[in-house]
């Protein structure tokens, strides 16, 4: 239901896009082609509101008519497509490994290219990749056969010391569209009632950040704004919830600091669905979410190399696998494939962006992988859902108490469950004593006072720095030299 849009080129003075860029953003055709009368109308109402933010930033779909029917057309086969970990399942993969093969430079590199083109191999014969990878030279990893007059690309820092642009186009942004529709019914909501003229609000909370208003061809010429809930982006504080109670949007997406930061602005309006995304949302707080904006609160798991990998469905555990052309594996530390059901890192083969096919690419998530059935007792390679679960962000790390006995951090975060912490991060020092960070003190002794019982060595709590609250962070470290297994 969001689409990631594309953000502006930069451009020269004096030259024709510059030109441009001075016109009104609603009759901005470069952006946003295609625009209607009433499309330009609702775009123009959403910018100047008397209570209007200050929109620092330009965005648009910049699709044009036969980009828009082949989206049409993606999103009907994913959405009538079954979804499943087990590769002989998956018609698209040899095609897709073939292809890899043979337009991917960085692939084709690969000794066992000559090997796939002569027949395909087991899929864990295919080495392994992960994010350093793509970080000394991504353009390696973009198809030689595609177009790149219009390849866009997102900037991302991670949490790994390796910075990365992601190659896309706009054809894929939009696709994020279709799985974020997929979850909205899976959690009892229908998009295709949506009846307000802004569909999406992407809410952040930041010093700095990238806001603009647009207008969507693919949810039905409705608005998107991008807005930055802090005070310092509006004309007076009380203009939040003024312009969110005049718009009345149909979904709000954010992730779990933003959404925190939200809930605490007094503005009546309930949106029929929240996503949180980018990172963990704890049980305390997707209900104290849900109690504040009356409506389903969806958690996300998604990736900016591979996009939407689940999302939470009401009554079952972790996150339901969402992309069809996603291949998702769980690998111990040689690259071997786990029992089912057993714990290891989540590697992906395949995906929706065209400009960066993934063949068995490590995330440096773990978790567990189950059939939607073996919640229920059903067996692991039984057709139909399946879930990620007890996912945590980075390698496993394990806690020592003080009588000796090591806990894994899925035990910390169960532990915390019941708390509303929007984002945190627990280390271990070398003496066994532990630093909590929080991005808000409010459960603060409450928190310190579960760990110190769990742990058994006192916790130091102090405020995440407000620069750093909108970042993801590696939330469990530890000095010790037997933390990682």
């Amino acid at each position: 239901m969001i689409p990631a849009n594309c953000r502006s080129r930069a451009v020269s003075p004096g030259s024709d896009a510059a030109a441009v860029t001075r016109l009104d953003p609603w009759n901005d055709a470069q952006r946003l082609p295609g625009l209607s009368p009433a499309a330009r109308q609702r775009l123009k109402h959403l910018l100047d509101q008397p209570s209007a933010p200050r929109f620092r930033n330009r965005s648009g779909h910049h699709l044009q008519p036969d980009d828009l029917k082949a989206l049409n057309d993606y999103v009907e086969r994913e959405t009538a497509t079954g979804i499943s970990p087990v590769a002989t399942r998956n018609a698209w993969l040899p095609a897709f490994l073939r292809r890899s093969f043979a337009t991917v430079p960085f692939y084709r590199d690969y000794a066992i290219g000559e090997t796939l083109r002569c027949g395909m191999p087991a899929l864990q014969d295919i080495p392994t990749i992960s994010r350093a990878d793509l970080s000394r030279d991504i353009t390696r990893f973009v198809p030689d056969d595609l177009p790149l007059e219009a390849v866009i690309a997102y900037e991302t820092s991670g949490t790994t010391g390796h910075p990365l642009q992601i190659p896309s186009h706009p054809r894929v942004a939009a696709r994020y569209s279709g799985f974020h529709k997929k979850a909205l019914r899976w959690n009892g909501v229908d998009p295709d009632t949506f009846t307000s003229d802004l569909a999406v609000v992407l809410a952040g909370f930041q010093e700095h950040c990238f806001t603009y208003a647009s207008i969507c061809p693919y949810l039905n010429h409705k608005g998107l704004v991008k807005l930055n809930f802090h005070p310092r982006d509006w004309r007076h504080p009380d203009d939040r919830q003024a312009y969110l109670d005049a718009n009345r949007p149909d979904l709000i997406s954010g992730d779990p600091v933003s959404l925190a930061a939200l809930a605490a602005i007094p503005f009546r309006h309930q949106p029929r669905a929240v996503l949180s995304t980018s990172m963990t949302l704890l049980e305390g707080t997707a209900k104290q979410l849900q109690q504040r904006f009356g409506c389903p609160v969806i958690d996300l798991y998604s990736l900016n190399e591979v996009g939407p990998v689940g999302c939470s469905v009401a009554g079952k555990p972790g996150f339901r696998l969402l992309q069809s052309c996603l291949l998702v594996e769980i690998l111990d530390a040689d690259g071997l494939p786990v029992a089912c059901g057993e714990r290891g890192e989540v590697t992906v083969t395949g995906g929706f962006n065209d400009y960066l096919p993934l063949v068995r690419y490590r995330t440096g998530d773990f978790a567990r992988l189950l059939a939607d059935a073996e919640a229920d007792g059903g067996a692991c390679d039984e057709a139909g859902h399946w879930l990620l679960v007890d996912l945590e962000g980075r390698p496993p790390v394990r806690f020592r108490t003080r009588a000796g006995a090591w806990l894994n951090n899925v035990d910390i975060t169960h532990a915390l469950q019941p708390f509303a912490l929007s984002c945190f991060a627990l280390h271990q020092q070398a003496d066994g004593g532990l630093r909590l960070q929080l991005a808000a003190l409010g459960p603060a002794r409450e928190v310190q006072a579960r760990l110190e019982r769990l742990l058994g060595y006192p916790v130091s709590v102090s405020t995440l720095p407000a620069s750093s609250q909108g970042q993801k962070h590696i939330q469990y470290t530890s000095a010790l030299a037997a933390a990682t297994p």
